[in-house]
Order: C-alpha cells, then structure tokens, then sequence
C-alpha cells in the first residue's frame, strides 16, 4: 500500500511539471551559403542566408557610411552594433520558398509571401572579419567571416540568446 501511494504522488508530481513553451527555432544550424547585396544611395547592406528546405531566412540588416561590400577596412574588422532600427539581425519563417536576391537586395520585394515567424535582435554586435587567403602580384583574396555576439533575438512571445553565432563566410578578391 506504501509503494501505490508513493506511485501516485510520482504520477502527479510527473503530470503536472511543465517545461514551458519549447522553442523549435535553432538559429545556428543554417547549411546555406552566405550572400550579400547593398543600396549604395542609402549606405544600407544585407547579408543573408536562406535554408529553403525549410523557408527560412536569417539577415543582418545594417547603415554604415564607413563600410564598403568590395572593400576591406584598413584594420580588417568592422563592428557593428545591433538594435531594433537600423542595425537589426533578423531571423524569418516564411510559408513557401523565397528567392533571396529578390526578397533582400530588390527596393520592392516581391509580392505573396508571407512571413509565418519573425524574430528581431534587441541588441547585440556583428563583427565583420577579414583575414588574407591568398595573395599575388596583382589581387588579393580575403576570407570576410561573420561573427555575431550577445544577441537576443525577440518576437511574439519568444527569445533566443545566443552568446556566439556563426553568421558565415564569404571570399572578396580585391585587385591592386
């Protein structure tokens, strides 16, 4: 009679503790390529990356006077501060596939999409990294690494925080 009682207290105690919402979104486990694309009359720059296997899209949206995309910086990093306005890392679910260099690098992106999730970064930085490939008489090739750091993304009653995120990497060759 003991064991039944101590079973059913287990059962109850079991049955009533909840975890909470469980959030599916697993920001850092993106396997595309890393694009880009600027509005040069703006001073704006998108870099991007879309897994269309399951429509979703994660984009660092940002304002720099200083910043150049076929450029690399004297001291080879660019950091960017994160917020809600002009600097927003941004992660989306859409209800069907998307075309990133349309939705991203067009002024008016195309029509019947629709964004089923969003999540915008409240604060944070971006460090935009440049380390020598390789290097010849005539150009040089840069590997440009995106790093994100202490970001929270936040959106419909959810957020994620991640402390360090892989953005992505890219190669820039730029000619002497």
């Amino acid at each position: 009679m003991n064991n039944f009682f101590y079973y059913i207290i287990f059962i109850a105690v079991l049955v009533s503790c909840s975890e909470g919402d469980v959030i599916e979104n697993d920001i850092s486990n993106f396997t595309a390529p890393l694009e880009n694309c600027s509005n040069q009359n703006e001073d704006t720059f998108v870099f991007f990356k879309i897994d269309s296997q399951i429509n979703q899209s994660l984009s660092l949206n940002f304002t720099s006077t200083t910043f150049e995309l076929n450029t690399v910086p004297e001291n080879l990093t660019h950091t960017i501060a994160l917020n809600t306005t002009t600097n927003i890392l941004m992660y989306r679910q859409f209800s069907t596939q998307i075309d990133g260099a349309a939705y991203f690098c067009s002024s008016v992106p195309p029509s019947g999409i629709t964004v089923t999730q969003e999540l915008k970064s409240s604060n944070g930085n971006a460090e935009i990294k440049y380390v020598v490939k390789s290097d010849t008489a005539t150009e040089t090739v840069y590997t440009r690494t995106i790093t994100l750091t202490d970001i929270t993304l936040e959106g419909a009653g959810i957020a994620i925080r991640q402390e360090l995120l892989q953005l992505g990497e890219d190669e820039i060759t730029v000619s002497k």
